[in-house]
């Protein structure tokens, strides 16, 4: 079936327009399980309302540059976002962040990887 969908141009679009949300998303559910934080703990964690982290953690919402650096301060992880030309292989990101989320759009190809 997610063959059948990613055929689909417009559900492919949109699929790789939301990988940095996605990555993003899996990085505060992993952090959020490995400290057996529940939602509101880590919207206190994160100084931001709990509505605010259901939103982020949907993985449906690219989240802004700031949000990704609060995470980072507050929660002392690591989140990686490089975005090069389809053309090349990323050369600034680890090969173990390439295999992880790479993600090929049409004319470039986008890494996301985390600590967490």
């Amino acid at each position: 079936m997610a063959e059948k969908q990613l055929a689909d141009p417009s559900f492919r679009a949109e699929w790789q327009r939301l990988a940095p949300a996605r990555e993003f998303a899996a990085t505060l559910l992993r952090y959020r399980a490995e400290h057996k934080l529940s939602q509101r703990a880590l919207a206190e964690k994160l100084g931001v309302s709990q509505p605010r982290i259901v939103k982020l953690e949907s993985g449906e919402h690219n989240p802004e540059v700031g949000t990704i650096i609060n995470a980072v301060r507050r929660l002392e992880i690591e989140f990686v976002l490089d975005v090069a030309p389809a053309s090349r292989k990323p050369a600034l990101v680890t090969a173990r962040a390439q295999k992880h989320g790479t993600i090929a759009h049409d004319d470039v190809s986008v890494v996301a990887a985390s600590s967490a």
